[in-house]
């Protein structure tokens, strides 16, 4: 069943079927709220207040617009909201990896968007973004939705979303980059060593 005709028949009084647009988009919406607050906690707080908005909003919500961008617009200035409630200093992340990120639009398995062993340092430096740079490379990327949908979702146009998510990719290639070359030479050596014990008889 289409998004629209889920919310049309919750709108005539049908609510019992708008727990199918929670299990559909409650993956998506934690691992955005994880993506640019660092806090798993967080995260499920952020996508459990915004399909509650979401739902007390079904009413006056206008069906020529996309339910997932309505969602994700939610959802987004909640993580906002919670961002400039924080103090200044930076909360630890926590331990989970970066996972159930999908590039691509349609649900499908969730990937983990680099090797484990960077995973820690990836989060680190998402979360040092500045936030329009974080929240425009978290829905393109991480979500992987079009930079037109991004667009509607933080109210920008679609060109500002592309050069945004292009300098996010920059200063994290920046500051990755000592750790990804670090990464590959200790894999190198160990991977070395193992096939010198190999061939010692």
């Amino acid at each position: 069943m289409e998004d629209s005709t889920i919310v049309g028949k919750c709108q005539t009084g049908q609510a019992e079927l708008y727990g199918r647009l929670v299990d559909k988009y409650s993956a998506r919406i934690i691992n955005l709220g994880y993506a640019m607050m660092g806090n798993r906690h967080d995260a499920e707080d952020v996508a459990q207040e915004a399909f509650v908005r979401a739902y007390k909003g079904l009413a006056k919500f206008q069906k020529k617009a996309k339910f997932s961008s309505w969602l994700y617009q939610i959802a987004l200035n909640l993580c906002k909201d919670h961002l400039k409630a924080k103090s200044r200093h930076a909360r630890p992340t926590d331990d989970e990896q970066l996972a159930n990120m999908d590039g691509n639009p349609k649900e499908q398995a969730p990937r983990v968007i680099i090797q484990d062993e960077l995973s820690g340092k990836m989060r680190e430096a998402i979360n040092k973004l500045p936030v329009l740079y974080r929240e425009a490379f978290v829905l393109r990327h991480l979500q992987g939705l079009e930079y037109e949908d991004v667009a509607t979702i933080t109210t920008v146009p679609a060109d500002t979303v592309r050069v945004r998510a292009y300098r996010a990719r920059e200063m994290l290639r920046e500051s990755l980059a000592p750790n990804v070359d670090t990464f590959w030479r200790e894999k190198a050596a160990k991977e070395k060593g193992k096939g010198k014990k190999e061939q010692t008889p």
